[in-house]
Order: C-alpha cells, then structure tokens, then sequence
C-alpha cells in the first residue's frame, strides 16, 4: 500500500464530516405542508396561509436528544430578536419508548419561557419524511429556514453560527438564496466524489483518487478536506509529488483573486508535517495573493501572510504583517492576535546577539 494509515484516517474523518445531510427538501425548493397531530405550544400555524408575511424557521427534534436540548436557548433567542419577521416552530415525532406524547408534553412544560416558540408533534412523522427523508437520529437537531415566498431559503443544525447570520440576511434582503442553492448542490456533488473516492481508496486505486480529489478542488476550490487529501497523497507517494507541486501552482494562478481559497491552500501546505517537503515558496506566494486581495485590511490573510514570513525565519516582517492583523481584528478577536504577536517577538529576542538561543 503506497499511502500510510495517516491517510486513511483523513479519508474516514472527512467522508464523516462531508456527510449529507439527510434532508428530503433541498436549498429553493417549496417547503412541504406540516402535517401536525397536535400542537403542544402556541397557535396551529399553516405555511400556506401566511397572512403577516413571516419567515418560518421548522426544527425537527426529540426530547432523548442532547443537541437537541443544546438548541433550546439558541432558538428561544432567535425567537426573540427577529419576532417581528420570524416564527419557530419545533417538531417531534413521538414514539412509545423515548419520546411518547405525554414526554414530549411534561418536557415542554418543564422548559416554561425557556422554551418560548412554537411546539408540535407530527402526526406519524409525514413532517419529518417530508422535510428529511429518513428515520435516523443522525440527523437530528435539523432546521429549515422557509423564506415568505415559502420556499426553502437554508437548512443545517440550528447549532450551526451560520444560521443566525442567514436568517438577518434574508429578512434585510442581503442573503442570495439562488447562490446558495447553487452552492448546497455543489456540495451535493462534491460528497458524490468524496464516496467514490472512498470506494478507490479502498480497492487501492490510487490514481482514481487522485483524479477524484482533482474534480473535488474544480468544483469547490476551498475545499480543505479537499486540499488535506491532496497533501496526503504528496506525501506519502514519491511519484505524485511532481505533479501534486504542479498543480498548486495552476491552483494558485487560477485562485489567486479568491482569498478564501489561497488562505485555504496556503494553511494547507504550512501544516505538511514532513518539513523536507514542504513548498514555502508556495505557500508565500499564496499568502501574498489572499493577502494582497483583501489589501491587508482582513485578519485572517494578514495573519497567515504573517505565519509564512515566520515560517522562513523572516520575524521582522512576519511582526509587521502581525501588527496589520491586530489592527483589522475585532474587539473579541484582538487578544488571540496580540499573543501571536507576543511569540514573534519573544522569538525574535532570543534570536539576537547575546541572546539565550546565541549561548546555546
């Protein structure tokens, strides 16, 4: 076997962590009707009929489930800030053994205000199939955002940071649903690749992999599964390596205004543990493109250009872009920055004449 177990464990993490959600409505589609055996907090709500021209947020949950429970606060706070434009509506399919009707009714009671939007139990879980396709707990907590067209405008875990931001961007009018319907079915097709490279990995098709991981990186350049995988097989397999160097240069000549995928990729070739195959030349350079895209006023580029200059022993400039990264950071971010800053310059004092490092 050419490719170490190092490799096959990056390849199960990622098949897990790529996994699809199991979502029977997908990103643009029209949200199906709530089929409700009883409504356990607030007022029946039918989607159809939306006469305050809301959005409705559907999470399909149980009371076995601790994510589940963990969303609770989060969504009684969203509840809350957007009340005026959103109503959240949380169902559970009840079953006899672990989440019966009397569970689910004594639990709610038991949350009081703490649990302040809409509750249900579907009737025979026609919700739950209709919204996720499967019976798996999985895939639970899922939420649904329905936009006031009706349609679905986002869905992932309401644990997820993401959703807070897309439920302001779509009542602001900010969020592009048709570019993110675009971008779910990219990943739609970029989970396809990873299971068929999976299935090569295992019969030990390496160059199926490697061509697999190619079309992954077409479709979605920033993938870092992706770009782990990719550096994987440079390591581990001495024929692959010319052509792996090859293809991070045409990844950057390609990329180079996409500061996204450069920091990606640049983050990427900085972690290859092998030092006598890492490219810094690479990684300067791909540093240097996501650094000059944002013009230096992003934190993340500053810093990571910052990282390389470290990486060659250049600490004086790699302070500098430090500083940069400082000053673009938000209040909550500026004590991690200043720490980075701090290790530059203890490195660079005992680097200097008479130093500690010097009398070693």
């Amino acid at each position: 076997m050419r490719a170490c177990s190092q490799l096959a464990l990056t390849l199960s993490a990622t098949l897990m962590i790529a996994a699809p959600t199991f979502a029977g409505v997908a990103v643009g589609d029209k949200a199906p009707a709530l089929s409700i055996r009883e409504w356990v907090r607030g007022e029946a709500v039918d989607l159809a009929k939306n006469p305050d021209n809301k959005l409705h947020l559907v999470e399909i949950w149980a009371t076995w489930c601790p994510p589940c429970k963990a969303s609770i606060p989060l969504l009684t706070s969203y509840q809350k800030k957007f009340s005026k434009d959103l109503v959240i509506i949380g169902i559970t399919d009840p079953d006899p053994y672990q989440n019966s009707p009397t569970q689910i009714r004594q639990f709610v009671k038991s949350k009081g205000d703490k649990m302040d939007y809409h509750i249900a139990m579907d009737d025979g879980g026609k919700t739950s199939q209709a919204y996720m396709d499967t019976g798996e707990a999985a895939g639970i907590p899922h939420a649904i955002l329905v936009g006031r067209d009706g349609k679905v405008a986002w869905q992932g875990s309401p644990l997820d940071p993401e959703m807070e931001q897309v439920i302001s961007g779509v009542i602001d009018g900010t969020y592009d649903v048709a570019t993110a319907a675009a971008s779910a079915q990219i990943q739609k097709e970029v989970q396809k690749r990873f299971q068929q490279i999976d299935m090569a990995f295992q019969l030990r098709k390496m160059d199926d992999v490697w061509t697999g991981l190619l079309d992954i990186m077409n479709l979605d350049p920033a993938n870092d599964m992706g770009l782990q995988l990719m550096a994987g097989m440079y390591v581990n397999e001495t024929d692959r390596r010319e052509s792996y160097r090859n293809w991070v240069r045409s990844h950057i000549d390609t990329n180079r205004a996409n500061p996204l995928v450069m920091a990606t990729l640049t983050l990427t070739l900085c972690r290859i543990d092998d030092y006598g195959l890492r490219t810094p030349e690479l990684a300067l350079e791909a540093a240097k493109a996501a650094y000059d895209t944002t013009g230096g006023k992003e934190r993340y580029t500053a810093e990571l250009y910052a990282r390389t200059f470290y990486q060659i022993g250049a600490i004086d400039r790699a302070i500098e872009l430090q500083q940069e990264a400082i000053a673009a950071s938000s209040a909550d971010q500026k004590a991690e920055a200043t720490s980075i800053l701090d290790f530059y310059k203890k490195c660079k004092t005992l680097a200097a004449p008479g130093s500690l490092a010097e009398r070693n």
